[in-house]
């Protein structure tokens, strides 16, 4: 037995979200694909996240846990250590990224604020991580 998308409408000014009837005769919530553009900009920024914690790892091993610039992360450090704290913060970074990109056909100020972040972690992360290692280390 095939699956049947229903329309349900209350009134002319709000519509309710599609029905789809599963086997059983019961009735789920119609998914909604992730726009392409949006599955895009969270690929990127994930892969920001990874780029940002191994360039981190590099800078922390060669320079110490006091050239990380965000305090929260460079205490997490002190406490379980380099990777763990790294593995933890990027991870639940990556995995806020995955939800929030599920969510996008519900929040329209997603796709603006994924540009912004991307800006951030370019402008203030991987570039001076990449300017100070590559200017020491390189040198």
């Amino acid at each position: 037995m095939g699956d049947v998308a229903v329309q349900v409408n209350q009134e002319e000014t709000y519509s309710a979200p599609a029905l789809r009837l599963i086997p059983g005769g019961r009735a789920v919530a119609a998914t909604t694909a992730i726009p392409t553009d949006i599955i895009a900009l969270g690929l990127i920024l994930a892969a920001l996240q990874v780029l940002d914690g191994i360039l981190t790892a590099i800078g922390v091993h060669h320079y110490g846990t006091g050239m990380e610039g965000n305090v929260l992360l460079r205490s997490l450090m002190t406490v379980v250590g380099c990777i763990p704290a790294l593995m933890l913060v990027k991870g639940g970074s990556i995995a806020l990224i995955a939800m929030l990109c599920r969510q996008a056909t519900k929040m329209t100020w997603l796709k603006p604020a994924f540009y912004g972040v991307i800006a951030l972690y370019v402008f203030g992360a991987v570039i001076p991580w990449t300017y100070i290692l590559a200017s020491d280390l390189l040198a």
